[in-house]
């Protein structure tokens, strides 16, 4: 939600509608989203590298720590599925291309604000190994989040501008002005607190000697993502103003507004300024917008006292989701796309940072997607509304479809997709999949990745999934993967996983840190985000499938799993000549754990698959030779080979000293200058997996949805 320059208003230099608070010893309703979405961009933290996960770990624990050092009791509330009305529609259409344009003008290497794709995940999962009391809504979270201050009788964080209109009691916090950062203590009870600006409507309202219950109707009139009235929104209000600023608009439509007593006089004088063939129109959306702002008990209370679940969600079109999901939903420990998926029949993807000459990073996860469709919408009891549901979209077939809104270059478009059964679903319901036996849930997870239980055996559970997953992306990226891509990969797990363990354990992790933060600003190479974007699409649907499944296998620690700015050095410094040994520690835990990733990997796809794939070494163009690795002119095949065997055989096996010495400082020196033309080489590589029906992923599509 939102009201349309509201907050500018309000925060502008020359009123005082803020008043300074030592907010301390009190329960605090956090709006979840907004508080994740200010801090990630208000620490600077990577968005065109695909996120660094684990630092944004470090700001959340600190504010959190923050919290409880001034006694304040957090209740922390997420958005859920789109409205089930749909009303809001129109509005995140807009929102949905406006993220595309600022991803484009991000990869352009202009200044703009992109969540990374797993940010959500990487919050829940924080939130429920801090214990913080979390829960996810059903639909939209705003007004849940309101009644629940409102029955609790204390204030909301959040930086939405409905909160100004919400007549809450204990008021507003704007997280722009909550200094969290800065504990203070009372020097005369030596207790801590935050300073924070405080708002009330009560407040505000006496300013403008106004009836508080008039400020829906002045949302309304100037705009919500709920109602638009442009004609009414579009009347002279400034010659009502007392002020000259730019924000006369609104300052001019709260005096006319003050004049009269309650919101019934001041809709009847509103309809008599619009045109009669649109006064019913008028009337309607004024009624449903003064609506939107009343407030009675909501869900959230009963739940986060003894998750009841509501009695909203077995009635109306909210009845589509099984009520063995509706606990997890709440909690949080299930993605809020089935939602939209069962209710809308619709998914939005999130576009990256990515090269948008290519199709969208999302397509590769597709097959992914299309059994988590199949999962809620072909095994389901068909009730009545949602039989009633399946032939108003889709009359005239017994095919299910879920549209999919994602990018076609840089405009908003969606796509049908069907719903499919891999061979294993046969006879699963939605209703009763909860109940299947865990193989049977597990041979579904793999079978849509493309992993046998064999397969499986060999690997750690606390490695199984995000390695399931990276052997899925090299099979099915396009453009293919090259070695020095997964070697990147692979080195940044190693490093999330290593970074948490005890200081003592940290030094084995000095070269990798040292690339980390000691290196200039990196330059986006497109080919390598693509590439990556395109993993933790495949990671964020598998996570989602697996929760769907109800944990087949453990779910790894997502903030663990890539760290953006290192892989993309690792992945340069991989291309410029420099080998493993100059990055890991000999004999050190971060080896061998790459050693193990490594090996997965391998098992999964095979030697020979590993050994074809391209090496990422920079070079001119093909035909043209290069420096080998002793410093001698070599015809790229031949350069492969050599970093075949620096990169596939066991690290413990290398034990050249002129690599890590002067043929390999001469090497770095021969190609400074160069730049590896990557387009072209990505391209033809594209265009020849796709002609090749005997690459490992046609034959996988061909098994998998037989």
């Amino acid at each position: 939600m939102g009201v349309q320059g509201l907050k500018t208003f309000i925060e502008s230099s020359n009123r005082n509608d803020l008043r300074s608070w030592a907010f301390r010893d009190n329960r605090l309703i956090i709006d979840g989203c907004n508080l994740y979405y200010t801090l990630y961009f208000d620490y600077n933290l990577d968005q065109m590298h695909g996120g660094d996960y684990d630092a944004f770990e470090e700001v959340i624990i600190l504010f959190f720590e923050n919290l409880t050092d001034c006694d304040i009791h957090p209740y922390v509330v997420l958005d859920g599925g789109d409205d089930h009305t749909d009303k809001k529609w129109d509005t995140l259409r807009k929102r949905k291309q406006e993220k595309i344009n600022a991803a484009f003008t991000l990869s352009a290497g202009r200044r703009a604000n992109v969540l990374p794709i797993l940010i959500k995940n990487v919050f829940r999962q924080l939130l429920h190994k801090l214990k913080v009391p979390l829960i996810q809504c059903l639909e939209e979270a705003d007004w849940e989040i309101a009644a629940l201050a409102k029955e609790w009788d204390c204030p909301v964080l959040s930086n939405d501008s409905d909160f100004y209109v919400f007549n809450l009691r204990a008021g507003f916090l704007p997280i722009t002005h909550f200094q969290w950062k800065n504990v203070k203590v009372n020097t005369h009870t030596n207790k801590k607190f935050i300073q924070a600006q405080h708002f009330t409507v009560g407040k505000f309202c006496e300013t403008f000697r106004m009836n508080p219950e008039l400020l829906p109707v002045f949302a309304t009139i100037l705009g919500n993502d709920y109602v638009k009235l442009q004609d009414i929104k579009s009347l002279d209000w400034e010659k009502y103003s007392t002020s000259d600023t730019e924000h006369a608009r609104i300052d001019g439509l709260l005096n006319w507004l003050s004049q009269f007593p309650g919101p019934d006089a001041a809709v009847s004088a509103l309809l008599k300024l619009t045109r009669n063939t649109e006064k019913p129109l008028v009337q309607e959306a004024l009624s449903k917008g003064i609506q939107e702002y009343k407030l009675i008990s909501g869900y959230l209370a009963p739940f986060f006292h003894s998750k009841t679940i509501p009695q909203t969600a077995s009635t109306g079109p909210l009845q589509v989701l099984p009520k063995w999901t509706l606990k997890l939903l709440l909690e949080g420990k299930m993605s809020s796309s089935i939602i939209d998926a069962l209710v809308h029949h619709r998914v939005s993807l999130i576009v990256q940072v990515e090269d948008f000459k290519l199709p969208c990073c999302s397509e590769t996860s597709r097959p992914i997607r299309q059994v988590i469709y199949g999962l809620l919408l072909l095994g389901e009891q068909q009730t009545a509304d949602k039989l009633e549901l399946a032939i108003k979209t889709f009359t005239g077939t017994s095919k299910h479809y879920v549209e999919e809104y994602g990018r076609q270059q840089l405009k908003l478009s969606s796509q049908k997709v069907e719903a499919v059964k891999t061979r294993v679903m046969e006879g699963l319901q939605l209703e009763t999949l909860w109940k299947e036996p865990h193989n049977v849930r597990l041979h579904v997870l793999l079978d849509t990745l493309g992993v046998s239980l064999e397969m499986l055996r060999e690997i750690q559970p606390a490695l199984q999934l995000q390695i399931s997953v990276t052997r899925y992306w090299l099979v099915n990226a396009q453009p293919p993967p090259s070695k020095v891509h997964l070697w990147g990969l692979l080195l940044g797990m190693v490093y999330g996983q290593c970074s948490s363990t005890p200081q003592t354990q940290r030094d084995i992790l000095l070269k990798l840190k040292k690339l980390q933060t000691g290196r200039k600003k990196i330059s986006l190479e497109h080919g390598t985000a693509h590439l990556y974007s395109q993993w933790q699409s495949c990671l964020k649907w598998s996570l989602c499938l697996n929760r769907l499944l109800c944990f087949p296998v453990s779910e790894p620690e997502v903030a663990r799993l890539y760290r953006g700015k290192l892989v993309h050095h690792v992945v340069e410094e991989l291309r410029r000549g420099s080998t493993l040994h100059s990055l890991l520690v000999r004999g050190s835990n971060a080896e061998q754990l790459f050693i193990q990733l490594k090996d997965a990997v391998v098992s999964l796809v095979g030697e020979d698959f590993v050994k074809k794939m391209r090496t990422g070494l920079m070079h001119k163009a093909a035909g043209k030779t290069q420096r080998d690795c002793n410093g001698q002119n070599q015809p790229i095949d031949e350069l492969s080979s050599c970093f075949e065997h620096l990169m596939c055989e066991d690290i413990d096996n290398c034990e050249d000293d002129d690599l890590n010495g002067k043929s390999r400082k001469s090497k770095a020196k021969d190609h400074k200058n160069e730049i590896p033309d990557v387009s072209y080489t990505i391209r033809t590589r594209h265009k020849a997996k796709a002609r090749n029906p005997d690459h490992p992923s046609k034959k996988y599509a061909r098994r998998c949805f037989e």
